[in-house]
C-alpha cells in the first residue's frame, strides 16, 4: 500500500483505486430480459394462432359439410318432386292412356330424375341399383305395354318415394347434428381464445408484476443504503442478489463504501498519529521548560553533593562521622537528570521515515515514561528484553505509539483486579527476519466473540468516555503498513498477550 506525505509530513497511506467487480450472481442484463420477454409473449401470441388456426380448419370443414348438405338437400326436394309427379301421372292416367303413353310420360319424370338421384348416391345407400331397377321396369313396361307391368312401375316410383322420404329424414338429421356441431366449434373455439388470452394476460402480468416490484424493491434498497453511506454509515454493505445492471450498480455502491471506509480509517489513523505527536510534542515542550527550570537547581545540587562526598573521602569534613549521605544526594540527583534525558528523547520529534531502531531501548523508554501513569502505578511490569535482539526498520514514532497503545490496554485490563496484583510482561526476541515484543497481561482476557473483533474499527467493550476502539486497530495499520505483523492470544480471566513482529531489513532486501 503505498503512502504519501501530508501537509505536515504526516504519512498518509493512498486509498487503492476501485477494485475489480466482484462476481455477481448468475442473471440476464435487463436488454436481456426484455428481449426473452419479448420472444415470449411472441411464442404465445404465435401459438394462440396455431390453436385457433387449427380449430378454424375444423369450423371451415364443418360449414362445407353443411353447404353440401344444403345441395343434396336441394337435389332430394327435386327428386322428390319428380318422383311425386310420376305417381301422380300413373295413378292419373292410367284409366284414359295405354300403359305404353303412360310409361312414356312417366320416362320423362325419370329422366328428369337422373341428376338428382346420382347427386344423393351420398347419403342414398342403394339409390343407383333402385334408379337401375325404375329403368329397366319402365323399359319393360314402353316394351310388353302390359297392365300388370304398369303396375309394377307404380310400385317401384312408389317405393322409391318412400325410400326417398326416408332419406330427407336422414338427411335432416345429419344436417341438424352438423349445425350443432358447427355452433360447439365455434363456442370452443370462442372459449379457447379467451381462455389462452386470459391465461397469457394473468401469467405475463403476473411476471411483469413480479419482475417490476423486486426491481423496485431493489431500486428502493440501493436508495436507501446510498443515502445511509453518505450519511457515513459503513455497517454491512448491500447483498447484491441480481446479475444486471442493477446487480452491477449495487456492486458499485459496495465498493464506493468499502473505498470510503478504508478512507476514513486511514484518516482516522492519521488523525491519531497527529494526535499522538502533538500529545508528545507538548509533554516534550514541557519536558524541555522543566529541565532547562530544574538543571541548574540540580546541578548546584550534585556540585554541593560532591565537594561534600570529596571532602568525607578525604577526611576533611568537619561533620566527620555523622550522617548526611552526600552518595544518596547524588544519585536522585542523577536519577532526576536521567529522567529528564528520557523524556527528552522519547517526546523529541522524529522523522516519519523508517529507520534502524534499537527495539530494546525504545521500550524501555516507553515504559519509563508510562511508568507515571495512574493506571500502571499498581502493577508490577516486568521487562524481559534479549540484549542480543538486532535493529528494526521501523519509524520510531510508530513503534512507541503501539507499545503506548498496547500497555495503556493491558493496564485497562488490569483495572479489575486488586492494588498489586496486576502483571505486564514486556519480552524481545527475534527469529532472523523479524524483531518480536510481546506485551502480556494477567488480566480479564477476551471472549472469542470479542477477540474475533478485536482489530474491528471503533469496536470497544470499554465503558463510554473511556474508549473510541480505535487503538488495537490503528496498532493493526501501522504495523502491516511497515511490513509488520500483530496477533492476539486472550482467553477469559486468564490474561491477554500481543505479539508484534518488526522487519528487521528495508522492503527491498527482504527475501
Amino acid at each position: 500500500m503505498a503512502a504519501r506525505s501530508g501537509s505536515e509530513g504526516i504519512p498518509v497511506v493512498a486509498v487503492p483505486a476501485a477494485g475489480p467487480e466482484h462476481a455477481l450472481p448468475p442473471g440476464l442484463s435487463l436488454r436481456a430480459k426484455a428481449i426473452v420477454m419479448f420472444i415470449a409473449l411472441g411464442a404465445f401470441i404465435l401459438a394462440i394462432f396455431v390453436a385457433v388456426g387449427q380449430q378454424r380448419l375444423q369450423l371451415i370443414s364443418l360449414a362445407d359439410e353443411l353447404e353440401h348438405m344444403h345441395v343434396v338437400e336441394s337435389a332430394l326436394g327435386r327428386v322428390n318432386a319428380a318422383a311425386a309427379s310420376a305417381v301422380l301421372k300413373i295413378n292419373d292416367d292410367t284409366a284414359f292412356m295405354s300403359p305404353r303413353e303412360v310409361a312414356n310420360l312417366v320416362a320423362i319424370e325419370v329422366e328428369g330424375m337422373g341428376p338428382g338421384l346420382r347427386a344423393l348416391y351420398e347419403v342414398f345407400p342403394g339409390g343407383e341399383a333402385q334408379a337401375r331397377r325404375l329403368e329397366e321396369r319402365l323399359q319393360l313396361t314402353r316394351a310388353t305395354s302390359s297392365r300388370a307391368d304398369m303396375l309394377d312401375l307404380r310400385a317401384e316410383v312408389n317405393a322409391l318415394v318412400a325410400r326417398l322420404g326416408q332419406v330427407a329424414l336422414e338427411v335432416r338429421a345429419r344436417k341438424d347434428r352438423l349445425w350443432e356441431g358447427y355452433r360447439a366449434k365455434y363456442d370452443e373455439i370462442t372459449l379457447t381464445l379467451f381462455a389462452m388470452a386470459f391465461t397469457g394476460f394473468v401469467t405475463f402480468g403476473a411476471i411483469v408484476m413480479f419482475f417490476f416490484t423486486r426491481l423496485a424493491r431493489d431500486i428502493r434498497r440501493l436508495a436507501d443504503r446510498a443515502i445511509e453511506v453518505v450519511r457515513g454509515d459503513r455497517g454491512e454493505p448491500v447483498s447484491v442478489t441480481r446479475g444486471d445492471e442493477v446487480g452491477r450498480l449495487m456492486d458499485s455502491v459496495n465498493r464506493m463504501q468499502e473505498i470510503l471506509r478504508r478512507r476514513e480509517q486511514e484518516l482516522e489513523v492519521t488523525r491519531q498519529q497527529r494526535f499522538h505527536q502533538e500529545k508528545m510534542a507538548a509533554v516534550g515542550s514541557l519536558a524541555a521548560a522543566v529541565a532547562h527550570e530544574i538543571n541548574n537547581p540540580i546541578a548546584a545540587i550534585q556540585g554541593v553533593a560532591e565537594s561534600i562526598l570529596g571532602a568525607c573521602e578525604n577526611e576533611s569534613c568537619g561533620n566527620l562521622g555523622k550522617r548526611c549521605h552526600p552518595d544518596m544526594i547524588l544519585q536522585h540527583t542523577r536519577r532526576i537528570s536521567q529522567i529528564t534525558r528520557q523524556l527528552g528523547d522519547l517526546t523529541a520529534r522524529r522523522s516519519d521515515a523508517p529507520e534502524w531502531v534499537d527495539v530494546n531501548n525504545l521500550l524501555r523508554s516507553t515504559v519509563n515514561f508510562l511508568s507515571f501513569d495512574r493506571r500502571l502505578r499498581h502493577a508490577r511490569i516486568d521487562l524481559q528484553l534479549e540484549p542480543s535482539v538486532p535493529a528494526a526498520w521501523v519509524v520510531p514514532d510508530h513503534v512507541t505509539q503501539i507499545a503506548m497503545n498496547l500497555l495503556l490496554n493491558a493496564a485497562d485490563a488490569l483495572a479489575e483486579l486488586p492494588a498489586g496484583g496486576g502483571t505486564v510482561s514486556i519480552d524481545t526476541g527475534s527469529d532472523g527476519e523479524f524483531v518480536r515484543f510481546s506485551v502480556a497481561d494477567n488480566g480479564c482476557g477476551m471472549t472469542p466473540e470479542v477477540l474475533e473483533r478485536a482489530f474491528d474499527e471503533a469496536f470497544t467493550t470499554k465503558p463510554a468516555g473511556r474508549g473510541s476502539g480505535i487503538g488495537l486497530f490503528m496498532c493493526k495499520v501501522l504495523i502491516e503498513r511497515g511490513g509488520g505483523r500483530i496477533a492476539i492470544d486472550s482467553q477469559p480471566d486468564r490474561g491477554t498477550r500481543v505479539d508484534v513482529d518488526l522487519p528487521i531489513q528495508p522492503p527491498g532486501a527482504r527475501p
